[in-house]
This record gives structure tokens, C-alpha cells and sequence, in this order.
């Protein structure tokens, strides 16, 4: 059997800790560098292997769940992503904790190009499901931060890595069991596809242009997501890990519950539009956030999320409906590795522009640039009216 409700319960779930998993971190990162007396830019690099393998990694799990089954390369993730922090939270050193780190983003590299698909097939109103595994999403984003910063000032830095490790692991063979009982399908399911037609340079002009915006949208949101914890810590100022991770928690919260409304968006207007508004509005958010101290930041941040986030059904529609489903695996891992892979290059620029600048300035108007230019380059997308799918029988 296909269980709609199991299938985007645990896909919800799965997202929620993914992102949980990829934002711990940088909040936990505040406190080894005092403990560690070892500087901020050298310690965020650490995390420079498991940024790259968050979007590496896609490619290759998303053929497995091709190939084999979508629900079982999920209980791989759930398990591997609990044993890798579980890991993470036992270094006593760089060198482990960077092995540590390589291996938590490896396995977070499972979830985007096997779960984004595993909803797909499985919903009937697909905007309105992916909206909301991506409230799960914010959610995860959002309590990431939280959860890190509360276990590391209520009880230490290394329970903030294996608490919520022993937990996943759990999921994860629960996970084993509803299929071994059948609440949840063994097999992969398709849809019905009601396709545009679409000639071959329209179809190359799409490719392009969709390549561009995921990877310009990806290095905005790393750059966001990595930098936020330090830039609250210096433009805020006398904030400890729980304050701060409190404020990225709301950030990420009201973003993930604007995933839904954008999810409903896509089911009902025109996919295009959507997506051109939430890129355009994402550039002044940044350039006051390039500027601004103090909590109108946070105002800024909440904004800039938002916009990020509500367009995200629709990106993952565009892409689902211009690929053929034997192959959605493969392409959605395409897909992650430019907005994952784009992690090293966020760290790296991170690292760099706060070792010149002790700031992040420079970074947020970056981020501005990339919005403005992926907006113009949207107004060309060949692509009229909406899609309808509905589920194969």
C-alpha cells in the first residue's frame, strides 16, 4: 500500500531533522571556540567537507531511491544522519570533529532528492503537501538553532550532538518497521504527468535558467543560515547561545509556515510569477540586512527567509514537471547538489570576508547582487499557465 499520511508524516519528519542536523553547528561552533581557544573562521571551516557532501551525496542517494526504494534509503538517512552526530558530540579533536562533520552531511544529503520525490508521488494536491513538509523544513532550520543552543548552556556542547542523534536513530527503525508491516510502501510509486510541450532550446533556455537561480538561491540561503548566529553575537550584541538561537528559531519558524502558503499559491496560480515575485523581493531584504544592527535585523531576516522559503514548492513543481519520474531522484539530486554544493563556497566566504572585515557586510550585499540578476533572468523562463498532476491509480 501507498499511506499518503505515513509517507508525509516521516518525509516531514525527515526534513524537520535534516536541517536540525545541518544547523547545529553553527550555533554549538559559539561555544568550541571559547572551550577550544581556537578562532571562529577556523572552526566553521570544519564544516566545509560536510557542506559539500550535503550537496555531493545527492546525486548518488538519489539514484539508489531510483533504483531501489525511496522509503528504505530514508531509514539509511534517519540512521546515519543519528550515528554521524552521535559521532560529532564524542571528538576530542579537530581532526575527529571534522571526520565527524563530513560524515552528519553526507548522510543529511539523503533527504532532498529521495523525500521532495517520495511526497510528489504520493499527494494528490502536491503544492499544498510540499507546503507543508516544508513547514517542516523551517521548523527543523528554526529549532536547529534552538535545540543546539539550549542543550550547550543547559547541559554541554556534547549532548547537543547525541541527544538528538539517539533520537533520529530511533525513527529511523520505526520507520523499518511500518514497512515491514506495510503502513508504508516498499516499492516507489509514479503519477500521471499532464506536461507542456516544450521545444529543445526551450527546453535547454529552462534548464539553464532554473540551474542558475537554485544554485544563487542556495549560496544566499548557506550564507544566511551560517553567518546569523556570529552576526546576531556582534550586531546585538550581550546575547547568549540560547537568545540567539531563539531568534533564529522564530526566523526560521514563520518561514516554514509561509513554505504552506506558497504551497497553496503554486496549486492555484501561475508558476512563474510566484517564483519571480519571492526571488525579486529577497534583494532590498538583503541590502538592509547588509546595513542594519540592533533587532530590526531580525525583522529584515524574518523577511528575507520568507521569501526564500514560500518559493520552494514551486521550484520543486517547475522541476518535477519537466523531468521524466523514472529519473527524479537523479534530478532533484542535480537540484541539491547546486543549493547544498554551494555550502563550501559559503563557508569560504564567510571565512574570509569576517578574517578582513570582522564582519558580514560585504556577504548580505552579495547576496543582494545574486537576487537581482536571477530575477531578470526569470522574466525569461518559457513557461505559460499552470500544471495540473493527479495520482496513478
Amino acid at each position: 500500500m501507498n499511506n499518503t499520511f505515513y509517507t508525509l508524516l516521516f518525509s516531514s519528519i525527515g526534513h524537520a531533522l535534516m536541517h536540525m542536523f545541518a544547523a547545529f553547528y553553527f550555533v554549538i561552533v559559539l561555544t568550541i571556540e571559547k572551550e577550544w581557544n581556537i578562532s571562529y573562521d577556523q572552526l566553521i571551516r570544519l564544516w566545509s567537507l560536510g557542506a559539500l557532501l550535503i550537496g555531493l551525496g545527492a546525486i548518488p542517494f538519489g539514484w539508489l531511491s531510483d533504483k531501489w526504494s525511496r522509503s528504505g534509503t530514508m531509514t539509511i538517512m534517519f540512521i546515519g544522519m543519528g550515528f554521524a552526530s552521535i559521532l560529532c558530540g564524542l571528538s576530542t579533536s579537530v581532526s575527529f570533529l571534522f571526520f565527524s562533520l563530513s560524515l552528519l552531511g553526507l548522510f543529511c544529503s539523503i533527504y532532498h532528492p529521495v523525500g521532495i520525490p517520495w511526497v510528489i508521488h504520493a499527494a494528490n494536491k502536491q503544492g499544498r503537501a510540499l507546503g507543508v513538509n516544508g513547514i517542516f523544513g523551517g521548523v527543523g532550520i528554526g529549532s536547529g538553532a534552538f535545540v543546539a543552543g539550549t542543550l550547550t548552556e543547559l547541559l554541554n556542547w556534547q549532548l547537543a550532538f547525541i541527544l538528538p542523534g539517539l533520537i533520529s536513530i530511533i525513527i529511523g527503525f520505526y520507520l523499518i518497521y511500518l514497512i515491514f508491516i506495510d503502513k508504508i510502501s516498499y516499492k516507489n510509486y509514479f503519477i500521471k504527468n499532464d506536461d507542456q510541450d516544450h521545444s529543445r532550446n526551450e527546453m535547454i533556455l529552462i534548464a539553464l535558467i532554473m540551474l542558475l537561480s537554485m544554485f544563487a538561491l542556495g549560496l544566499s540561503f548557506h550564507n544566511t543560515q551560517t553567518a546569523l548566529p556570529k552576526v546576531f553575537e556582534i550586531r546585538i550584541g550581550n546575547t547568549n547561545s540560547i537568545q540567539i538561537g531563539f531568534m533564529i528559531a522564530i526566523i526560521y519558524f514563520i518561514s516554514g509556515a509561509t513554505t504552506f502558503v506558497g504551497g497553496l499559491l503554486a496549486d492555484r496560480f501561475n508558476l512563474k510569477t510566484i517564483y519571480l515575485i519571492g526571488i525579486f523581493l529577497q534583494f532590498p531584504c538583503y541590502l538592509g540586512i547588509a546595513y542594519i544592527s540592533g533587532y530590526s535585523l531580525v525583522v529584515l531576516c524574518i523577511l528575507a527567509a520568507v521569501f526564500n522559503a514560500s518559493i520552494l514548492p514551486t521550484e520543486n513543481l517547475l522541476l518535477g514537471r519537466f523531468t521524466p519520474q523514472k529519473y527524479h531522484g537523479v534530478v532533484y539530486g542535480i537540484k541539491f547538489i547546486l543549493a547544498f554544493g554551494s555550502g563550501p563556497i559559503s563557508v569560504f566566504l564567510i571565512s574570509e570576508i569576517y578574517s578582513i572585515t570582522l564582519e558580514f557586510t560585504y556577504l548580505f550585499l552579495i547576496n543582494a547582487i545574486m537576487m537581482a540578476i536571477v530575477s531578470i533572468f526569470i522574466i525569461f523562463l518559457p513557461i505559460q499557465g499552470n500544471q495540473r498532476t493527479a495520482i496513478q491509480d
